[in-house]
């Protein structure tokens, strides 16, 4: 018997300009040695004591709260996964992301990120490109990301979110628009 692969629905996510505005940097206020004591503890977890102490104080100070809720709740109500498209992905593996995604109870929606593979003319938008053509099961997507508007709007632009500091519910209000897979009226801002 052939089983039909389960069709999903993913949201490529950027990080920066995304989930954190460019401008927050309320991490250098904070001991971050003593962030990594905490969260080691908290999740019963020594490898966060080895973790960038840079990133984790990135994460949990300076994340926007209200882009966090929005992008928990989209995925939640869409039983949508997180494909990480973000420059974070850089030298880290999916396991450290799904870290750094608990401390905001994100690790489980977080399931694979694109591959670097820094190609002209599309770059990040056709990073994303290649893994959607490598997964067939891929029913609906979403792209969040703050940069190359260009590379997005010439490949994905009924799939794509351009957001400018953070997550907003104009942008959430698109996004869910794009994953129910009906007439998108939310225009792309900024």
């Amino acid at each position: 018997m052939n089983k039909k692969k389960k069709m999903c629905k993913v949201v490529f996510l950027d990080i920066d300009g995304v989930l954190q505005s460019p401008s927050q940097q309320n991490r250098f206020k904070h001991d971050l040695d003593q962030l990594r004591e905490y969260l080691a503890k908290k999740f019963d977890d020594v490898s966060y004591l080895d973790m960038d102490k840079y990133d984790l104080g990135a994460i949990y100070y300076d994340w926007r709260k209200e882009a966090v809720e929005r992008l928990r709740r989209l995925c939640e109500d869409f039983g949508a996964d997180i494909v990480i498209s973000s420059d974070w992905r850089s030298r880290k593996t999916i396991s450290l992301l799904k870290a750094y995604f608990r401390i905001h109870d994100l690790h489980q929606f977080v399931t694979d990120m694109t591959n670097e593979t820094s190609r002209a003319p599309h770059y990040r938008a056709g990073e994303v490109k290649e893994y959607i053509d490598a997964h067939p099961e891929i029913e609906r997507f979403v792209i969040f990301d703050d940069s190359y508007k260009k590379e997005f709007d010439q490949l994905f632009k009924d799939q794509f979110v351009c957001t400018y500091s953070y997550i907003t519910e104009v942008d959430d209000r698109r996004a869910r628009q794009i994953l129910s897979g009906v007439p998108i009226t939310q225009e792309n801002e900024p």
